[in-house]
């Protein structure tokens, strides 16, 4: 034993942990350089394939490190209801797989003992809590029972979702490899807040393989069962963790639908008469789905109670008393569709260019802050480099830009709205910053080779 935790006794680093990390350093060493050399010729994008899982795995180290030492929160919570699940495992193995398979039924906490410990009692009483414990405790039992391994394992999880991203972002818009690399793999807060034991992990993986599949059925027409089993499977962990993503996430993916349709018709005059029966036909099957997941989503799945719900965690994350100066205000608004709207300037600014340098508290949110300054930086650099008005006609050509920009202007109101931490809003939006980064880049490419045209 190294190190022992003061925060838990399940959390330590000892040789086992050390020796065991450089074996996968360099196996995803050797592993992902061998398919660089074997792929990179066809397809460019699998030459940033070595650096990127290198990275990957540094920054669930880190993630691990920082974790033990500094800021113990939700990853040890999880990673410790994980250590007392499979304790039970041994102790009696009929209750660990009624819990692994039907979650936190009441009765099941008496399953709990001083044999195998208690888990955090306020997240045995949220289902989604149970659920990213139960997800990822087969992984965690090939780590035998290790902080820093479990990290890494749950930092692959993550990494997967967003290397499929960046596929479908490639094979749109070849030659542009470098800077998706860079959007998508490497931007620091999707990096970092990616490669821990927590929700973020699995649902951003879970939007990289959504998108990855809908890329495939509907723009590839590939009609590929795993990839129907796959897109299901990644909804429902989305819906039943963070289903607000969902509620982003859909409309974008159905308006990329739309418009991949519309503009597949060769002249002005078919698509004016196709269109308004592409939008019957969109809004026919994106209103059946929702109405069949609705029910599934909790609060998030009614208008008034999800308007509520946004009005309730504001005012409660806004309580100076509790999160010290860590917050931002919004102002007061009114849990209905009238007083929202009026907030949507301010929640959506907030929800994708927040926190602000001069609102950094501490060091975390003042690498956030940086990188947030980056984005408006790139932001405006973009409008100016494109045009302000050809910057939105660029948009309005490209479906998988309209889908991006439509994700980040709708999540980025929706975590803006309700998210008034600054430390909930710096893991909340990163969803959003590589649809948004990956976005501009393209823009300010087309713009360039424009200019190299002309």
């Amino acid at each position: 034993m190294i190190y022992q935790s003061s925060y838990d006794y399940a959390i330590y680093i000892s040789i086992f942990d050390i020796v065991i990390l450089f074996v996968i350093l360099v196996v995803a060493f050797f592993y992902a350089f061998a398919v660089s050399n074997n792929k990179s010729a066809k397809e460019p994008l699998y030459k940033y394939l070595p650096i990127a899982l290198l990275l990957k795995i540094v920054a669930a180290l880190a993630f691990a490190l920082i974790t033990i030492f500094f800021y113990p929160g939700d990853a040890c919570e999880y990673f410790m209801y994980v250590n007392r699940l499979t304790k039970m495992l041994y102790t009696d193995s009929s209750h660990f797989f009624d819990i692994l398979i039907n979650g936190n039924l009441p009765e099941y906490w008496s399953y709990f003992n001083n044999e195998t410990g208690y888990p955090a009692w306020y997240m045995w009483r949220v289902s989604n809590g149970v659920l990213v414990s139960r997800i990822f405790t087969p992984l965690m039992l090939l780590t035998y029972k290790s902080f820093i391994l479990s990290t890494v394992i749950a930092a692959l999880v993550g990494f997967s979702g967003l290397w499929k991203l960046y596929i479908v972002f490639c094979k749109m818009y070849p030659g542009m490899e470098k800077k998706f690399a860079i959007a998508i793999l490497l931007f620091p807060s999707v990096l970092f807040w990616s490669s821990g034991i927590l929700k973020d992990t699995l649902t951003i993986s879970a939007v990289g393989w959504i998108v990855y599949c809908f890329y495939n059925i509907i723009i590839l027409h590939r009609y590929k069962f795993k990839y129907f089993v796959i897109a299901i499977l990644a909804s429902i962990l989305i819906i039943n963790i963070k289903s607000y993503i969902f509620l982003a996430l859909l409309p974008g993916l159905f308006i990329w639908l739309f418009f991949d349709k519309l503009m597949a018709m060769k002249t002005a005059f078919l698509r004016i008469i196709i269109a308004p029966v592409l939008i019957i036909i969109v809004f026919g099957v994106f209103s059946v789905l929702m109405s069949n997941v609705s029910g599934s989503m909790g609060n998030y799945g009614d208008v008034n109670k999800s308007l509520e719900q946004a009005k309730i965690i504001q005012e409660d994350l806004v309580r100076a008393n509790q999160y010290g100066d860590n917050f931002y205000d919004i102002g007061k608004f009114e849990a209905t569709p009238i007083g929202v709207l009026k907030k949507v300037p301010i929640a959506t600014v907030s929800g994708i260019f927040r926190p602000f340098i001069w609102e950094a508290r501490n060091p975390f949110v003042l690498l956030a802050a940086l990188e947030s300054l980056f984005m408006m930086l790139l932001l405006v650099y973009s409008l100016v480099k494109v045009g302000f008005v050809q910057f939105f006609r660029n948009i309005a050509k490209e479906p998988l830009l309209i889908f991006s920009m439509s994700f980040v202007l709708i999540f980025g109101f929706g975590v803006g709205l309700a998210s008034a931490n600054f430390g909930a809003l710096v893991r909340y939006k990163i969803p959003l910053l590589p649809f948004f980064a990956a976005s501009l880049f393209i823009l300010m490419d087309k713009a360039k080779k424009r200019k190299v045209e002309d």
